[in-house]
């Protein structure tokens, strides 16, 4: 039987860290076996490669100095020329004979180290340095060879199976699922209009206990400002009596400065954890981070409790009372809550002390880096620390020619993922109601269907790139919505490339001059007008009976097989889940 996870810090601390560790090494080790990867010749090759990396090092060290004692020399071979002719212009006394003699000496000395010692050697490095670096071309060619059947094997779930195998309350899907994506509606009411002006740049969907989450990075488009600067120059001449008491002209010059602020269209990514659960069903809250977890005893602590316990007493506000952890009230402030009971129920004493623990903690965790939305059946987690983490999944990352450093960086890149879904899943985790609380679905069982909704389509589009949808006249980022076309395993997608074309303005804006006078100053600027480019995806999906059955290593293709509106591009496949 799996246990719940009530304490997700100590249990990744003392438990979920160091299985990932095992879990991830195992990974590797198996899909190197599968790949039949002769370890020891390619560590053969790369100690080889190595090497000779480190003679092509200093072999150029060596052909920058030779290269620069050839300049001197031929430094010092100008020079004697130069010398010899300023000597050859004075009359021909005995001192100037040997001064001809000197500069004759030094003029065959260098000529002969230049042309006898240095051409040569520096001839000589220079074809060592091409050769061995010819030969560690060859080299390298020879490793990426012998690690390509691994580099193939590679595919974009690799994580999320490592995952699942490491926290059994967690189940990735395959993809973001038509079915996934309606049961988050019609049970949990999720608000569709959130998509209406954003697109998904990536989405990974699963179920904690079998309750649905997605964690989905979208990109928005907000109109704000930008302001464009002009300038005139102007002149004019007034009579000033000088210091000879007597009137000169003086000519004056100013340079005027005008500003236009127009609507300036700005780009936004933002990574969401969104989880639905009927526990608390109509509670409703908002916290924001606040950072007072690490400032305890603080004057800001101080004053953010005193303010609670004020409002707690305040009898028109009937929603709040402050339950007897004032320390967990203050920290995970939740005071615009409109059921204190319910959220009582939600937050047990366990939960209060879990999350207390989750806020304070900055070393195995993140702190206190997260918002935290409950509305009714929707939780809406916002982490810090996903903002900069890009979590497309793709498998190019884990690529390389050396096994073992492969090895390392595949425990390495595969560490940091986890512990970063984990810490944004952690919030979640400390509620026990949370993972006590099962939809009927997941109790009674239902036939998933297996159809990618349009968040996976848009996330799709958007890892093609804008550049194959958006309009020719376009200058912006653009914001990519689909619409497929026809059912089925097989189907057309339509991309539209939201964005904008600037078209050249200019406005005259008066300014007063130091002549008096009033001056139209010109001011060019920019007007963003939208434009809708469009273009066509089609996608092939793998839902065959054998990888239904599958289960962990179920495998789901999705192909692009052409972009209708660029011709001649190249055939591209994403592996959205497992290998078979």
């Amino acid at each position: 039987m799996v246990q719940d996870i009530y304490d997700p810090l100590a249990e990744y601390v003392n438990v979920f860290r160091n299985r990932f560790r095992d879990v991830a090494h195992s990974t590797f080790a198996e899909l190197a076996k599968e790949a039949q990867v002769d370890v020891e010749a390619n560590r053969e090759t790369c100690r080889q490669l190595y090497s000779l990396e480190e003679n092509v090092a200093s072999v150029r060290k060596l052909v920058v100095r030779w290269n620069l004692l050839h300049v001197l020399l031929w430094i010092v071979v100008a020079g004697c020329v130069i010398a010899g002719f300023f000597v050859f212009q004075k009359s021909a006394s005995q001192s100037v004979l040997w001064d001809f003699v000197l500069i004759g000496v030094l003029l065959a000395t260098a000529l002969y180290v230049l042309f006898r010692i240095v051409t040569p050697k520096l001839n000589e490095l220079k074809d060592e340095q091409n050769g061995l670096e010819i030969e560690v071309d060859r080299l390298r060619t020879e490793a990426w060879k012998q690690m390509e059947p691994l580099n193939r094997l590679y595919d974009w779930d690799v994580l999320t199976r490592m995952m699942t195998r490491t926290v059994p309350r967690l189940e990735f899907d395959p993809y973001f699922t038509t079915q996934r994506l309606a049961d988050l509606k019609m049970v949990y009411g999720w608000d569709d209009s959130f998509n209406a002006e954003r697109s998904v740049v990536y989405s990974h969907s699963g179920l904690i206990n079998g309750n649905p989450f997605v964690i989905c990075r979208t990109k928005k488009m907000e109109m704000g400002a930008k302001t464009y600067y002009g300038e005139k120059t102007i002149y004019w001449t007034t009579r000033e009596r000088g210091s000879d008491g007597k009137y000169h002209s003086v000519r004056h010059s100013q340079t005027l400065t005008a500003s236009v602020t127009a609507p300036f269209p700005g780009y936004y990514e933002k990574t969401r954890l969104i989880y639905g659960n009927t526990a608390a069903p109509d509670l409703i809250f908002y916290r924001r981070q606040s950072g007072l977890a690490s400032k305890e005893g603080s004057m800001a602590f101080k004053m953010a409790l005193r303010s609670l316990r004020k409002k707690a007493r305040d009898l028109s506000n009937a929603d709040f009372a402050m339950m007897t952890n004032e320390e967990f009230e203050t920290i995970f402030d939740t005071s615009n809550r409109n059921d204190n009971q319910q959220f009582a129920l939600l937050f047990t004493p366990l939960a209060q002390e879990s999350m207390t623990k989750l806020l304070k903690d900055n070393s195995a965790g993140y702190g206190d880096d997260f918002d935290f939305e409950k509305h009714r059946m929707i939780n809406t987690i916002i982490s810090t620390h996903m903002q900069d983490l890009n979590l497309d999944m793709n498998p190019d990352q884990y690529r390389n020619f050396d096994y073992d450093k492969a090895a390392i960086d595949f425990y390495e890149i595969n560490a940091d993922y986890f512990r970063a879904i984990y810490f944004a899943l952690a919030p979640l985790l400390c509620v026990p109601m949370y993972q006590q609380i099962r939809s009927t679905k997941d109790i009674y069982g239902r036939d998933m269907q297996t159809h990618s909704a349009f968040w996976e389509h848009e996330a799709l589009a958007n890892f093609w790139g804008n550049d194959n949808f958006k309009h020719p006249s376009c200058v912006t980022d653009c914001i990519l919505k689909t619409k497929q076309l026809g059912q089925g395993d097989s189907s057309t997608i339509m991309v539209y490339a939201h964005g904008f074309r600037a078209v050249r303005r200019l406005t005259y804006i008066s300014k007063l001059g130091g002549d008096g006078r009033s001056h139209n100053v010109p001011v060019y600027w920019d007007e963003y007008l939208p434009v809708t480019g469009t273009g066509t995806i089609r996608i092939r999906e793998d839902n065959s009976d054998a990888t239904e059955q599958a289960t962990t290593q179920l495998q789901r293709l999705k192909h692009i097989n052409e972009v209708l509106k660029t011709d001649n591009l190249s055939l591209y496949r994403r592996h959205i889940a497992s290998r078979v």
